[in-house]
């Protein structure tokens, strides 16, 4: 595994990153600088960004067996 660590904007709720990572699998962790106080706060802004997460038509989740795979 190679790590990238890159700072970026979100903009109408898409993080953008380098394309030569495209058709890669990656892990994403978002890390922000402003962290909502509260429990609540955090749960809710979760809760927003899965609600309003991309659609991508071609994307297959992996399997539980592929995702626990450890070569």
């Amino acid at each position: 595994m190679v790590a990238f660590d890159l700072t970026t904007v979100v903009h109408d709720g898409i993080i953008h990153v380098d394309p030569a990572l495209n058709g890669r699998q990656v892990r994403v962790v978002v890390l922000t600088d402003d962290v909502p106080a509260t429990v609540d706060a955090r749960r809710a802004a979760l809760e927003r960004m899965f609600a309003n997460r991309s659609r991508v038509d071609s994307f297959i989740p992996l399997t539980r067996d592929e995702a626990n795979h450890r070569p």
